[in-house]
């Protein structure tokens, strides 16, 4: 501001002070960018963005590593653009120095910009084939543009993709839409912008955690966020028990099985993930009791809706489910669930809610618990030796808890041995 004082000075300064005054427009920056992106949410048919909650569902949590893509660890940020965010001083300066952020850093900014509305602005537009909409998520790998997209509106369309999912359209788009209809809005979301590993496997459709810091601002960005995600995993996992699917040919049908598993095992690594397990099991709140309240209700919803996923692939027809992979993951989701269940205090035994054959608890037993735990356990999915390893030590236990159960006088009729 002009310093005011002293004769000839003090007038002119008088002045100065009289146009900034009239010429400036006291709305702040962040204010006009609030209003600015209020107005496009508008014209996308997206709600307001609150006034209250204009970064909550960004800054709350930590974003990625903008160079080796350690998932929720990327702590510093480059002071000249603010859009690049690393998880160690060195991740920063191998980036500036051969991964291009040099060149690039001028103009992060305007770019950020430009990539994270374009690509909120094509998954909300409805006239385009479902395909187009969700091809180049991958703009919004970096930080920087995938914060801009979702100051955008990203959450809101995003929910609304998945409800597009859980309501059975993934179906028939894949069963009689065109090659540019074929498309789970779901699969992409989960394997692209959510996949964690995003730079370090840059170019590979193989990775092994998701990205917890954006799965958890979904999450918490709306109510009808996770039982979205979660219904239109399963919507997508009955995909391929379809006869029309089946009858379309091996090729095709593999392929849809494919997207149905990329989708389970996405909720998967969701539930390996601490943070956002606790995001979806306990809720918003810090109490206790808030939590285990809150926790209750949402066991029961996910034993209601596993139970109709389970009836399902019980009445499926045989072949639909290639070597029974699908149910295989719909169990370990289980397992990994009640296992966090029992972590956070919220229900002792989640697996007696469900309505399983006596087949498939052995199989529960033996591969789902030892596979569901060993994961979570590790915080990565497990390799090939690390899950039959898990599976035979599972297998070797339950054989010795049903001998101990027998020699008690415990044993029940029926029970179905291991082989």
């Amino acid at each position: 501001m002009p310093n005011a004082s002293g004769g000839a000075d003090e007038a002119e300064a008088l002045d100065k002070l009289v146009d900034f005054v009239a010429n400036h427009d006291f709305v702040s920056g962040e204010e006009k960018h609030v209003e600015e992106i209020r107005a496009e949410r508008q014209a996308l048919g997206l709600a307001p963005l609150p006034p209250d909650e204009r970064h909550l569902n960004y800054v709350a949590d930590v974003a990625s590593c903008d160079f080796c893509g350690t998932p929720e660890a990327g702590k510093h940020h480059c002071s000249r653009c603010k859009c690049a965010f690393y998880c160690s001083a060195e991740c920063q300066k191998k980036d500036w120095k051969v991964g291009g952020h040099k060149a690039a850093c001028p103009h992060f900014e305007e770019t950020c910009q430009a990539l994270g509305r374009q690509t909120v602005a094509d998954m909300a537009d409805e006239s385009k084939p479902p395909l187009l909409r969700v091809q180049q998520l991958e703009r919004l790998d970096g930080e920087g543009a995938y914060k801009v997209a979702v100051e955008h509106g990203l959450h809101d369309v995003i929910l609304k993709m998945l409800k597009d999912d859980a309501e059975a359209a993934a179906l028939v788009r894949f069963r009689d839409g065109q090659a540019y209809d074929r498309a789970s809005y779901a699969h992409f979301i989960m394997m692209t912008l959510w996949r964690g590993q995003r730079h370090a496997r840059a170019g590979s459709t193989s990775f092994g955690k998701c990205d917890g810091g954006r799965v958890k601002r979904f999450i918490r960005s709306s109510t009808q966020a996770f039982p979205a995600l979660w219904e239109a995993c399963l919507a997508v996992a009955k995909i391929p028990l379809d006869d029309g699917i089946y009858r379309a040919g091996p090729a095709y049908h593999q392929e849809v099985h494919q997207i149905a598993r990329d989708c389970l095992a996405g909720l998967s690594q969701i539930f390996t993930n601490d943070g956002v397990s606790k995001a979806i099991l306990c809720g918003p709140s810090k109490e206790k009791d808030e939590a285990v309240a809150f926790g209750k209700d949402r066991i029961e919803y996910l034993a209601l809706t596993t139970n109709r996923i389970i009836k399902v692939f019980n009445g499926a027809k045989e072949g639909r489910d290639v070597r029974d992979v699908l149910e295989g993951y719909i169990y370990q989701n289980t397992a990994m669930i009640a296992y966090r269940a029992r972590e956070y205090g919220i229900d002792e035994d989640f697996a007696s809610c469900l309505e399983m054959k006596p087949e498939s608890q052995v199989l529960y037993q033996t591969i789902a618990v030892p596979l569901g735990e060993g994961t979570i356990k590790k915080g990565f999915a497990l390799s090939g030796a690390e899950a039959q390893a898990a599976m035979r030590a599972g297998a070797a236990q339950y054989k010795q808890e049903k001998k101990a159960s027998k020699k008690k006088g415990k044993g029940k009729k029926g029970d179905v041995e291991v082989g």
